[in-house]
C-alpha cells in the first residue's frame, strides 16, 4: 500500500453501489518501507477513509490494524473494479469491522479477501 503512486478513494454503500470521490498523490512513495513515520504520512494522506485496502500484508498494516482506528482489508486482486465488488461481497463483514473501530475498539483482524 505504502509504495503506490496513488490512492483511489471510493465511497461503498450497502446496496452494492459505490462512488469514485478523488485520487490523491502518495506523498510518502519514497519513504523507507515498514517505518512508523511512512505509516503516519499515508494515514495523514488518507485519514478520512474508514478502510484501507492493499493487496500484501505489510509491517505497516498490521499497525494499521493493532493501533489505529482504520480497518485495513487485503485483497488478491490487482484490478480496482474486482476490489471494490470483493468488498461490496464482503461488505456487512467490513462494515462491522468499523462499527467496531468507531465505538473505540482496537483488534488485530486484517480480513484477507
Amino acid at each position: 500500500m505504502g509504495d503506490t503512486e496513488c490512492f483511489y478513494i471510493y465511497d461503498l454503500f450497502e446496496n452494492s453501489e459505490h462512488e469514485f470521490v478523488e485520487e490523491r498523490v502518495n506523498t510518502a512513495q519514497d519513504m523507507e518501507h515498514a517505518k512508523v513515520e511512512k505509516m503516519e504520512e499515508i494515514i495523514n494522506l488518507v485519514q478520512d477513509a474508514d478502510v484501507f485496502v492493499a493487496r500484501q500484508k505489510s509491517r505497516n498494516f498490521v499497525r494499521i490494524a493493532n493501533k489505529t482506528k482504520y480497518q485495513p482489508v487485503m485483497v488478491k486482486t490487482e484490478k480496482i473494479s474486482d476490489a471494490l465488488t470483493i468488498a461490496h461481497q464482503s461488505f456487512q463483514m467490513i462494515y462491522d469491522y468499523v462499527t467496531r473501530r468507531r465505538n473505540g475498539e482496537v483488534f488485530d483482524a486484517i480480513p484477507e479477501l
